[in-house]
């Protein structure tokens, strides 16, 4: 779905605040997890199966552990940030064509602490509201051959006025 699209789709999700700016993040991996599952998955596969079946398996185990990762946090694998005046809105999105769905969480841009760090071509940005105690850690990417990178950069900068 084109960046414009993605917009205007959330723009008719979270109702008149103008959306500022909005990006495609992931939530953020716990590596540990992430990795346990993928090992423990290729472990699994029978050696009959050589390295590809193996690799194949352990690819699927970490998605798994993703999944419960996300799932565990009551968010989904991928979310439209949606920034606007007032709040930090976090939109559920669909693996298969990035359609956001409903809105799983909001932060007031007032209150909420942002935080961005690099990580390689990527940023992680932690979101936490202190007075809730409700925190969300992302992953958006600004690789320039990243289709989500220009929107991921917006959404950033705007986090950061």
């Amino acid at each position: 779905m084109a960046r414009e699209d993605l917009t205007a789709a959330a723009q008719d999700l979270i109702g008149p605040d103008e959306i500022r700016a909005a990006g495609v993040f992931g939530l953020q991996d716990d590596y540990v997890a992430v990795t346990a599952g993928g090992v423990a998955a290729g472990a699994a596969m029978p050696d009959s199966l050589g390295p590809g079946g193996a690799g194949v398996a352990a690819a699927v185990g970490v998605e798994a552990g993703r999944q419960a990762n996300a799932a565990a946090k009551g968010v989904t694998e991928r979310m439209l940030v949606a920034v606007t005046d007032g709040a930090i809105h976090i939109l559920a999105m669909t693996l298969v064509g990035g359609i956001p769905q409903r809105e799983l969480m909001s932060f007031d841009r007032d209150r909420t602490q942002v935080e961005v760090k690099k990580f390689g071509l990527s940023r992680h940005l932690s979101l936490e509201d202190p007075n809730s105690g409700r925190s969300l850690a992302l992953t958006g990417s600004t690789a320039p051959f990243s289709p989500e990178a220009k929107g991921d950069k917006a959404a950033i900068s705007e986090l950061g006025r």
